[in-house]
């Protein structure tokens, strides 16, 4: 159900491949197979109040995981498809208590946030 749910954001986004293409099951699909079960258990530890570092953590792990699609995402589409997937996350497993998360996580804010993850994880591209 959260896999489709993910999914099905994604695909709403309508961001564009590095060929033009917009984004589709094809990429989507094999992606969050890989990579949706390591980043459930970053959110899962969000269950108990979620702090700053979980919070962290999660956006952390999605970035590594999205860099796997660096030839087909680039610069804010990445940062969207990395912003999409934690929403998701966070909406699922943060309590009622954390209620802080989805709002800075729906502001300009959190693409930045993003953006600078993926510039101090991989400086060089």
């Amino acid at each position: 159900m959260l896999r489709q749910q993910i999914l099905t954001a994604l695909i709403a986004l309508g961001t564009s491949t590095r060929a033009g293409q917009p984004i589709g099951a094809e990429l989507t699909t094999p992606w969050l197979q890989k990579h949706l079960p390591s980043l459930v258990s970053k959110a899962q530890a969000l269950r108990d109040g979620a702090t700053w570092t979980e919070v962290g953590d999660l956006l952390e792990a999605a970035v590594l995981a999205a860099q796997e699609l660096k030839g087909v995402l680039k610069g804010a589409a990445r940062a969207q498809f990395v912003l999409a997937v934690v929403q998701a996350l966070v909406r699922e497993f943060a309590p009622p208590s954390a209620a802080w998360i989805g709002m800075l996580l729906n502001t300009p804010f959190a693409l930045w946030l993003i953006e600078m993850a993926f510039k101090r994880l991989f400086p060089n591209g």
